[in-house]
């Protein structure tokens, strides 16, 4: 058993969560959400980076770790063959048991986002750390690179991304005219030209559909995203919240969806709601190949998302939505279990 000498004998094992937490971005928030339901019975939960910038720690990364008795790391795109983030990969962490869950190795094909085989030997190095006790990937692709590169010493498994074993709040499909759901997103340095997003919600609405602009985030994230929102013209709904719930019941509630955020469209799936993805990284790409839905991945300047809608994609399988629920529970069972043996 490790033992926490900050913490009374006597009270729960305290698990650090190492994600981008606690700014608002949807995705990660609902990591959170999902640790909460499948470990919240066991242990206590904190997140261990509390700051937006550098350093991410308010206080000396070695306190931070003390006060923990194991280490979540993940899940989302962090782990990056350019860029090795201390807030999910520090030395420091190997102190204690770690438990690497549903990570991705995002794939892109600028020059300046290149492997660099300096952090490869790295990331290698702490995979292979006698503490790391799971390293788990969100699709086939991550889990091919992290085995082919990094070899971790207990292996990888891949399952889809783990918000697909969230329990969703209920959630009511329009019952009068159909709902196209917009999410949009601002990108950092970027100004985004959404003219075919206009487009798409014009024709839309010349068909009798409503289009609802859902502010995909909260905090700072979500306004950001609320500033770039203007983007989108003409008449609609703007749905924004503090609170997830309700920006995934906004999801539910919706015929259709375009998202330029990923976890937009894995909620939507969940929901059984058809999303077309508007940034095709190899993450939207891998999730959409995994249900047989790769016509659902475009990008918001693609001039043929109109016709995309033309007419309006088919509905998602039922069986595809429990597929990825039937396997990627199992993996946060597996992380509890994991966590029980090192600290119970």
């Amino acid at each position: 058993m490790v033992v926490n000498p900050s913490k009374p004998e006597g009270n729960r094992p305290v698990v650090g969560l190492a994600g981008f937490f606690g700014h608002g971005n949807y995705g990660d928030e609902l990591f959170v959400s999902v640790f909460k339901e499948y470990l919240g019975d066991r242990f206590d939960l904190v997140v261990m980076a509390d700051l937006l910038t550098k350093p991410h720690f308010s206080r000396p990364i070695t306190e931070v770790v003390a006060e923990v008795d194991a280490i979540v790391v993940g899940g989302g795109d962090i782990l990056q063959p350019w860029n090795l983030d201390p807030r999910y990969f520090s030395k420091h962490f190997l102190e204690k048991p770690v438990f690497v869950v549903g990570i991705g190795v995002p794939i892109r094909p600028s020059a300046r986002f290149q492997e660099k085989e300096w952090l490869t030997k790295k990331y290698r190095a702490f995979l292979n750390h006698p503490n790391v006790r799971m390293v788990n990937a969100r699709d086939q692709q991550s889990a091919q690179w992290i085995s082919d590169r990094l070899a971790p010493a207990v292996g990888v498994t891949e399952t889809p991304d783990i918000v697909c074993a969230l329990t969703l709040p209920p959630a009511h499909p329009p019952t009068n005219e159909p709902v196209l759901g917009v999410v949009t997103r601002q990108r950092p340095g970027m100004e985004d030209d959404y003219s075919m997003i206009n487009a798409l919600a014009e024709q839309q609405r010349s068909r009798g559909w409503r289009i609802r602009h859902i502010i995909l985030g909260t905090g700072i994230v979500g306004e950001r995203d609320a500033a770039d929102a203007v983007g989108v013209v003409g008449e609609k709904e703007i749905v924004r919240s503090e609170c997830e719930d309700d920006l995934s019941r906004a999801i539910g509630g919706c015929t259709a969806l375009v998202s330029m955020k990923f976890h937009g469209t894995v909620v939507a799936t969940m929901y059984g709601v058809r999303s077309t993805v508007l940034i095709n990284t190899n993450k939207n790409k891998n999730f959409m190949k995994r249900i047989d839905r790769s016509d659902l991945v475009a990008r918001f300047d693609d001039p043929s998302l109109c016709a995309r809608f033309d007419p309006a994609p088919d509905p998602i399988d039922e069986k595809a939505v429990a597929m990825l629920r039937r396997r990627s529970v199992p993996t946060l069972q597996a992380l509890r279990d994991g966590l029980s043996d090192a600290l119970l």
